[in-house]
């Protein structure tokens, strides 16, 4: 298991969602967790290798994700066929988000044909990164996005509402 979580204790992990990350590149695959970790609404980052190994650790149950971050370009078995793979099991269904470094309109159409509801490109830098994963949990996980409970500062600075026949209360003049 190639889990990134695999060295927090259960006392350890965040409570939000748990995000499966399938990406065979070391490298990405540090930043995108990285990123991830930084977002408020994601508790448990676990990542898959690959194709094979993600479809593994979802059968076994190793991992119920609330959304799936997957490649396209992977060996053994592509983010293509783990998109239909997951597609395909009624049972165990969450949104699936291609994150890809290909541009290319038409693997954009095969993604979602296969069930991704968005296909991001990767950008470069970690603070675009940042702000396309938040965008992607924001619109497939809406009801899951961190609310503000402090009181907005925009409360604050705004002025009474005038009205001239009522004060600026709204009571008697």
């Amino acid at each position: 298991m190639t889990a990134l979580s695999e060295s927090v204790s259960a006392d350890d992990v965040r409570p939000g969602l748990v995000v499966l990350v399938v990406e065979d590149d070391e490298a990405d695959a540090y930043l995108i967790s990285r990123a991830l970790a930084n977002q408020p609404a994601v508790g448990q980052v676990v990542r898959a290798s690959d194709g094979v190994e993600a479809l593994r650790m979802v059968d076994d149950g190793e991992v119920t994700p609330d959304l799936a971050f997957i490649d396209l370009h992977m060996p053994r078995k592509n983010g293509f066929n783990l998109l239909a793979a997951f597609a395909c099991n009624k049972q165990r269904s969450f949104p699936m988000v291609v994150l890809t470094s290909s541009t290319a309109p038409t693997d954009a159409v095969r993604s979602r044909v296969r069930g991704a509801m968005r296909v991001v490109t990767k950008p470069d830098g970690v603070k675009a990164l940042e702000a396309v994963l938040a965008s992607a949990i924001n619109a497939v996980c809406p009801r899951q996005a961190p609310r503000d409970r402090a009181r907005p500062r925009s409360a604050e600075l705004t002025p009474p509402r005038f009205n001239r026949n009522r004060g600026a209360a709204g009571g008697p003049v």
